[in-house]
C-alpha cells in the first residue's frame, strides 16, 4: 500500500512539473513597411507566433533571450505552433526540452513567410517585398519594444527549417549585428542551378493566378524561387522571370537564380561568418541533395577554420525535426546565448581613470546602456557618483560609436548612461525625452535601498551631452532645472530646423535662451559640417559661461580613437570641474589663456567666464 502511494505520489510530483513548464503562445500582427509595396499585393501586416515561457507572467522583473524560428515551404506559423492541422507542434517540443532540462527559458518568436507563392525564401525582392528587413530590423525592434527581451544580439539567436534554414544561413551571414548563433536544421536551396524543365517551363508560361492554389509542389515552388531571385516589374500577373522561355534558356534569369544559392555566395560572408558566437547545421542522411549540401557547408566551415557544430543522422527531411529542435537546437541555443539579466562588457581594459569603467545593460532600464565604475563599493555619501545623459550621432538608438569616449569618462569617476542599446540594432532614431528618461531612473535607483546604486549617486550633479543629433537633444531638453551642465558636440541649431534628416529634433535658435547652465561646445574645426551652427550658436548665447574648442578633425571627432582621444580627455576635464568642482581640471578652460589653448591643434573662445 506504501508503495503505491509512494508511485501515485510521484507521478503527481512528475505531472505538476510538466504543467510547472507549460507557457503561453499568442498570435500577433506586426507591421512591415518594408514589405509595402510589394508586387504581389502580400499584405504588410503579418500574423507572427510569439511563444512565452512559464515565468514570463509570474516574474515580470524577469528578461528573457529570443529565438527567431523560420518554418519551410508551404508551412506557416500556424501550423507550426498547432494554431491549425500541423506536422509539428513547437510549443509541445520547446516545454518538453524544459522539462528534460535540456534547454533554459526563451521567448520564440516566428514569423509567418507564407505569401502567394507559399514561400518568402526570407529574400528581397520587388515582387514578395523586402523579408530581410522585416525579419532582422522590423520584427526584431518590434518583439524588443513590446516584450521583455534581452535586446542585444548576445541574447539574439536565429533558426529554421528546410526553407527556413536557408533563410537562417541567408540572414545569419549577413546581419551579425543582430544576432549572435545560428541553426540550420536541413537547409534547402544552398546549391545546384535552376529548373528548366521544358515541360514544366511551358505549363507555368500559361499559369494564371486562380491555378496557385492548386499548383504542385515543383510549380510553386519553381514560382516561389523566381518571385524570390529573378523578379520583373514589366511581367505581371506574377512579376517574375522563368529560368526558360518560349523552349530557350534564359542564362541571365538561371544566373540570378544559382546566385543566391548558399554554396555560391557564402564565400563574401566569411568575415561575417567569424562575428557570429556560434554556428550549427545538421541533416538526415536520407534527405536526398540537401544532406550532401549541408556536409558541404560543413567542410567550407572547415576550410576557412570557422568553428561549427554539425551533424548528419538518420533521418528525412521532416522524420526527426522536432526530435532535433528539442534535444540539439533548443540545449545548442540555451548554452550559446547570453541569459544574464544584466549584460556587461569591459571597454580598453576599463579606460585610462583611477575607476576602471565597464559597459552594461540594466534590466531596470533596458532602453539604454550604462557605463560605471567597475567596483561601486568606493563611492557612497563622501564620493558619490555625478550623472552625465548621453545622446548619440544620427540620435541612433545606440551609442555603438562612442563607446570608447563614454567609457573613458566613466572612468574617472561618473555614470554614463546612454541612449539605445548595444550593439546598434538597426538605423531606429531616438527621441529627446530618453535623456530625461535616464535622470529619471538614475535618481530613483539612488533613493531604492534595493539598487547597487543606492546613494552613492550625485543627483544635484548631472549633466546632458550628446553628439551632433544628439546634441540637439541635448539643447531640446537644455531647460530641466535638474541640469547642471551641458555638452553640445560636434553640433548646433540648424538656421533651418526643416533641414535636418526626418526625426532630428526640431530645435530653433531662440530655444538657446532655455539653457540655464554653464555650457561647452566641442567641434571639429572648419571641416565639421556642424561648424557654422555650432560657432553661430556660440555668438549667440551670452546669458551663461560657455566655452567653444575646435580641433581640426571634421565632424566625426576623436570618439572612435584609443580612450576617446581628445574629445574624451576635454570632455572629462569639463565633467570634473562643472559636476565635482575640480579646479584644477577647470584650468583647462578658466584663466586669460586657458589650457585648452595650449594644446596642439586647439583653438578656443569662451564668455562669461574667468
Amino acid at each position: 500500500m506504501k508503495k503505491h502511494l509512494l508511485l501515485i505520489l510521484l507521478m503527481c510530483l512528475s505531472i505538476n512539473s510538466t504543467f510547472a513548464q507549460k507557457g503561453s503562445k499568442e498570435r500577433i500582427k506586426v507591421y512591415s513597411a518594408a514589405l509595402e509595396g510589394n508586387l504581389i499585393g502580400d499584405p504588410t501586416e503579418r500574423d507572427v507566433t510569439v511563444y512565452l515561457p512559464t515565468s514570463y507572467q509570474s516574474n515580470p522583473e524577469n528578461r528573457y533571450p529570443v529565438l527567431y524560428m523560420l518554418h519551410g515551404f508551404t508551412d506557416t506559423d500556424s501550423q507550426w505552433f498547432g494554431w491549425e492541422k500541423h506536422w509539428i507542434n513547437l510549443q509541445t517540443v520547446i516545454e518538453q526540452s524544459l522539462a528534460e532540462g535540456l534547454s533554459k527559458e526563451m521567448i520564440v518568436v516566428m514569423p509567418n513567410a507564407y505569401n502567394r507563392f507559399k514561400g518568402s525564401m526570407y529574400a528581397n525582392s520587388a515582387t514578395i517585398g523586402d523579408w530581410e528587413t522585416f525579419v532582422t530590423k522590423e520584427l526584431v525592434e518590434y518583439i524588443d519594444t513590446n516584450y521583455r527581451t534581452l535586446a542585444d544580439k548576445r541574447s539574439r539567436g536565429l533558426a529554421g527549417h528546410s526553407m527556413g534554414g536557408y533563410g537562417t544561413l541567408r540572414l545569419g551571414m549577413k546581419y551579425p549585428e543582430v544576432f549572435s548563433a545560428i541553426y540550420a536544421l536541413s537547409p534547402c536551396c544552398m546549391d545546384g542551378g535552376a529548373n528548366t524543365n521544358g515541360e514544366l517551363m511551358a505549363k507555368l508560361e500559361k499559369f494564371t493566378p486562380d491555378q496557385l492554389e492548386g499548383a504542385n509542389f515543383f510549380e510553386i515552388a519553381t514560382l516561389a524561387t523566381s518571385a524570390a531571385f529573378a523578379p520583373n516589374p514589366q511581367n505581371p500577373p506574377f512579376y517574375l522571370d522563368l529560368p526558360a522561355k518560349n523552349g530557350e534558356h534564359r542564362q541571365e534569369v538561371i544566373n540570378k537564380i544559382i546566385a543566391n544559392r548558399t554554396l555560391n555566395i557564402v564565400d563574401q560572408y566569411i568575415i561575417n561568418l567569424k562575428k557570429l558566437k556560434a554556428i550549427a547545421l545538421d541533416a538526415g542522411l536520407q534527405d536526398r541533395g540537401i544532406s550532401e549540401a549541408t556536409k558541404s557547408l560543413h567542410e567550407l566551415l572547415e576550410s576557412y577554420q570557422i568553428p561549427h557544430f554539425y551533424e548528419s543522422y538518420e533521418g528525412d527531411h521532416l522524420n526527426r525535426i522536432a526530435e532535433r529542435i528539442q534535444t540539439k537546437a533548443l540545449p545548442f541555443f540555451s548554452e550559446n546565448l547570453v541569459f544574464q539579466n544584466t549584460l556587461s562588457e569591459i571597454i580598453e581594459n576599463g579606460g585610462t581613470g583611477e575607476f576602471p569603467a565597464i559597459m552594461v545593460s540594466e534590466t531596470s532600464l533596458p532602453t539604454h546602456t550604462v557605463f560605471k565604475p567597475q567596483d561601486l563599493s568606493k563611492f557612497g555619501e563622501k564620493n558619490k557618483l555625478p550623472i552625465i545623459a548621453w545622446g548619440n550621432g544620427a540620435c541612433f538608438d545606440s551609442p555603438w560609436e562612442h563607446i570608447n569616449f563614454l567609457n573613458e569618462v566613466a572612468s574617472h569617476g561618473f555614470l554614463v548612461i546612454a541612449i539605445g542599446t548595444m550593439p546598434k540594432q538597426s538605423d531606429v532614431r531616438s527621441k529627446s525625452h530618453k535623456l530625461l528618461d535616464a535622470i529619471d531612473w538614475a535618481i530613483a535607483q539612488n533613493n531604492d535601498p534595493k539598487s547597487p546604486y543606492f546613494r552613492k549617486l550625485d543627483t544635484e550633479k548631472i549633466a546632458v551631452s550628446g553628439m551632433s543629433c544628439g546634441g540637439l537633444q541635448t539643447l531640446e531638453v537644455a531647460g530641466d532645472p535638474r541640469i547642471s551642465t551641458i555638452g553640445v558636440f560636434n553640433s548646433g541649431v540648424l538656421g533651418n530646423p526643416g533641414e535636418g534628416r526626418p526625426g532630428m529634433p526640431q530645435v530653433t535658435k531662440e530655444q538657446l535662451s532655455n539653457i540655464k547652465v554653464p555650457t561647452l561646445y566641442l567641434l571639429g574645426g572648419k571641416s565639421d559640417i556642424a561648424y557654422g551652427n555650432g560657432m553661430d550658436d556660440f555668438e549667440r548665447i551670452n546669458h551663461v559661461p560657455i566655452f567653444v574648442g575646435n580641433l581640426d578633425v571634421g565632424h566625426g571627432g576623436t570618439y572612435g580613437q584609443p580612450y576617446g582621444g581628445e574629445f574624451a580627455r576635454v570632455a572629462t576635464h569639463w565633467y570634473k570641474w562643472q559636476l565635482k568642482e575640480d579646479k584644477k581640471a577647470g584650468k583647462l578652460f578658466t584663466g586669460k589663456t586657458p589650457g585648452l589653448s595650449k594644446a596642439k591643434g586647439w583653438l578656443v573662445a569662451k564668455k562669461n567666464m574667468d
